[in-house]
C-alpha cells in the first residue's frame, strides 16, 4: 500500500449531524432558510433522493422536499472542519493531496512498516485517530494506486458491497497489490474522477460498471469522450501512473502586541493594531509584496478571542490602507470584556500591486505638449506615424466603410 484516500461523504451534512444527532436519517439542506433568496450549499442522500440538489435555491428545494430540515450553516464553517481534517492528516502523513473538502489523498508509503502493523491495521487505525479527532464519520482506502484507493473509498461511500465484503458495512479497505483491475471490475461508474455528465451519459449506454468500461474498445471511448474517454479506459483497467500533487504551504505573517493595559476604547484598539500592521509590513517576507487578505484579533481578559477578518479590494503593501480599513471594521465593535492585547495576520502574498497612471496630465498645456511632440515625429518621418480613428459612414453594414485611420493634427 502506497497511497491513501481519506473522504467524510456528505461533508456538510455530516458536520451538521454531528452538532444535532437528531438529523440523522433525515432529510437535511444546509444553506439557510427556505424563505431566503439564497442557495443549497448542500444537502443529504435523502434530500437529494427528492430532486435537491447543491446550487439550487432553497424555495426550489423546500418545493421538491417539504419535510426536509433546513439549516443556516455557512459555507465558511465547512471550509474551517475541512481544513482542520486536511491538518490532522498532514501531522500523519509527510504527502497530502486535497482534492475537495472532506475529500483527501495523502502517501503512506512504509508508514505500516514503521509503527510495526500490517496495511489494513494500519489504515484502519489512520481512520479512528482522523474520526475520533474530528467526531466525523471518515472512511478510508488504500491500494498501490491512487485512483484505486480512491476508488475504493467512494465504493464504500456509495454504499457499495466491494468484493470480498463478509458482515456489515465498513469504514476501511485496502485492496491487494496486483489485483487492482479484478477488484475495480464491479465498481459502479460514479467513483471515476470526471464530471458527473458522464457518469450519466455511461448510465445512457448501459455501462455501469468499470468492468464494462475497461472491455470497451480505446477508439469506442475516444470517440464519445475525447481524451476524457482515454483517461478512464486506461483506470478502469488498472493503469494509473499519476502522482499526488500537494498545495504549497501558504505564507502567513502573524504579529501581536501587548495593550498597556485592559481597553474596550476604539482609539486604544486601533493604536494596538496600528503598531501590530506597522510590524508585519515591515517584516522581510513582505518586501517588495502585497496582501489580499488579513485577519485581526483582539486577546479578552477572559481568555477568549474576538475575531475580523479583512479583504482587501486591491492588493496592498501598505500599513496605513491597511488600517484605513480595518478602523471602517470597528467602528460598530463591541467587546464582551477588555482587551488585553491585539494583533493581525496577513496572507494571500502576491507581487507588488500599482496602478498605470497617465502618460500625459489633463490641462491644455500638456495637450499642446503632445501635438507639437507628434507634428516633430511627423516631419522627422517624413509622413504620418500616429493616427486617430474617425467615423465616415457609421450607418453602413461593411465594417470597413464604418471608420478610417486618419492621420493626427489633420
Amino acid at each position: 500500500m502506497e497511497f491513501a484516500c481519506i473522504q467524510v461523504p456528505w461533508f456538510g451534512i455530516a458536520i451538521a449531524r454531528r452538532e444535532n444527532p437528531r438529523l440523522e436519517g433525515r432529510p437535511v439542506v444546509v444553506g439557510g432558510a427556505p424563505e431566503e433568496h439564497a442557495e443549497v450549499t448542500a444537502c443529504s442522500a435523502e434530500a437529494m433522493a427528492a430532486g435537491v440538489a447543491p446550487g439550487m435555491s432553497l424555495r426550489r428545494a423546500l418545493a421538491l422536499c417539504p419535510g426536509a430540515v433546513f439549516l443556516p450553516l455557512a459555507a465558511s464553517v465547512i471550509r474551517a472542519e475541512a481544513e482542520r481534517l486536511a491538518s490532522l492528516l498532514r501531522e500523519r502523513s509527510p504527502v497530502v493531496e486535497e482534492v475537495g473538502e472532506g475529500h483527501l489523498h495523502c502517501e503512506v508509503r512504509g508508514l505500516p512498516a514503521l509503527f510495526g502493523l500490517g496495511t489494513a491495521e494500519y489504515l484502519a487505525q489512520l481512520r479512528e485517530s482522523l474520526a475520533g479527532a474530528t467526531g466525523l464519520p471518515v472512511l478510508a482506502g488504500g491500494a498501490a494506486t491512487v485512483f484505486a484507493a480512491h476508488a475504493a473509498c467512494s465504493a464504500l461511500g456509495l454504499g457499495f458491497a466491494v468484493a470480498g465484503d463478509r458482515g456489515g458495512p465498513r469504514s476501511s479497505i485496502v485492496v491487494v497489490p496486483g489485483r487492482e483491475r479484478e477488484f475495480l471490475a464491479l465498481l459502479p461508474v460514479e467513483v471515476l474522477p470526471v464530471e458527473p455528465a458522464m457518469h450519466q451519459r455511461l448510465r445512457l449506454f448501459g455501462i455501469e460498471r468499470l468492468g464494462q468500461v475497461a472491455a470497451l474498445p480505446l477508439s469506442a471511448l475516444q470517440a464519445q469522450f475525447g481524451p476524457a474517454g482515454r483517461r478512464v479506459w486506461e483506470l478502469a483497467n488498472g493503469r494509473d501512473a499519476s502522482r499526488l500533487q500537494p498545495a504549497s504551504a501558504e505564507a502567513r505573517i502573524a504579529v501581536e502586541v501587548e495593550l498597556p493595559g485592559p481597553a474596550v476604547s476604539q482609539a486604544a484598539l486601533l493604536a494596538g493594531s496600528e503598531a501590530a500592521l506597522g510590524r508585519a509590513f515591515s517584516d522581510d517576507a513582505l518586501q517588495g509584496r502585497a496582501v489580499r487578505m488579513a485577519t485581526w484579533w483582539a486577546g479578552l481578559e477572559d481568555g477568549t478571542r474576538v475575531t475580523r477578518r479583512l479583504a482587501f479590494r486591491e492588493p496592498t503593501g501598505d500599513p496605513r490602507h491597511a488600517l484605513f480599513v480595518l478602523r471602517s471594521r470597528l467602528e460598530t465593535l463591541r467587546l464582551p470584556s477588555p482587551a488585553v492585547s491585539v494583533g493581525v495576520e496577513l496572507r494571500g502574498m502576491c507581487s507588488e500591486y500599482a496602478h498605470q497612471q497617465l502618460l500625459w496630465s489633463a490641462g491644455q498645456g500638456r495637450r499642446r505638449e503632445l501635438d507639437e511632440a507628434i507634428a516633430q515625429l511627423h516631419a522627422r518621418a517624413g509622413e504620418p506615424q500616429v493616427f486617430r480613428i474617425v467615423e465616415v459612414q457609421p450607418w453602413s453594414r461593411i465594417p470597413e466603410r464604418q471608420a478610417a485611420l486618419v492621420a493626427y493634427g489633420s
